[in-house]
């Protein structure tokens, strides 16, 4: 269980997250959903311990941020809109960079279900700089997951990538959720929030109750009101 309590944070002496509460519960997925400049990379940033909260706490599965950073962190992997990949290497070279193994245990690793739904496995032996943006992005994804985290965050995973790319990386999701992984994710996109079990929404700064699929005509006019405020 992830629970955030009373957490703030600011910015520039800019109130961007206002004392946010929620629960998240072990397998699940939830979808995070904000105009542009609502908090959103702000919170996911907060939650996976890059930025330090002025107030509040975070916790999951009762070890919390502030008391044990380190076992704290190693429970998630972060996703950001950022390529953290490096270009002049082969993706190959570059998993070995971002992991601990060994190139035989990667290429087991990443040819074995779940990760294998990212197709990475088929062409680690290209360069970076040849790859396409779906690529890069599955490549991304599985250097991030090879610490096998517990939390997966992910911030606005399908941007510039086209449906197969998509669809590949919703996979995982879905069997990431499924072997029991969770899942906090910022995106506007149906496919995503139709899997979503609860949606959270964030609007200047204030994290607004969950919702459940159920209540999707509200998700609906939710999401409308903010693409009315960008």
């Amino acid at each position: 269980m992830l629970k955030v309590s009373d957490l703030s944070l600011s910015y520039k002496k800019k109130n961007v997250i206002k004392n946010a509460s929620f629960e998240v519960a072990e397998g699940s997925i939830i979808g995070l959903l904000g105009s542009n400049g609502s908090g959103k990379s702000t919170l996911l940033s907060a939650i996976a311990g890059i930025k330090k909260p002025d107030s509040g706490n975070i916790s999951i599965n009762d070890i919390n941020l502030n008391d044990n950073p380190t076992a704290y962190k190693k429970m998630f992997g972060y996703a950001t809109q950022e390529n953290p990949l490096i270009e002049e290497l082969t993706g190959m070279d570059n998993l070995l960079v971002w992991s601990p193994y060994k190139k035989d245990e990667i290429q087991k690793i990443i040819s074995a279900p779940p990760l294998s739904n990212l197709g990475v496995h088929k062409f680690l032996d290209k360069k970076v700089s040849s790859m396409s943006g779906g690529m890069k992005k599955r490549l991304a994804l599985t250097s991030i997951l090879m610490s096998d985290p517990k939390v997966l965050l992910m911030d606005e995973p399908f941007s510039a990538l086209d449906m197969v790319a998509r669809y590949d990386i919703m996979e995982y999701i879905i069997a990431f959720k499924n072997a029991g992984g969770t899942v906090i994710i910022a995106s506007h996109e149906d496919m995503v929030l139709k899997a979503c079990d609860k949606v959270l929404f964030i609007n200047k700064g204030i994290v607004r109750p969950a919702v459940t699929n159920d209540d999707f005509d509200f998700i609906d006019i939710l999401r409308s009101s903010l693409e009315n405020e960008r």
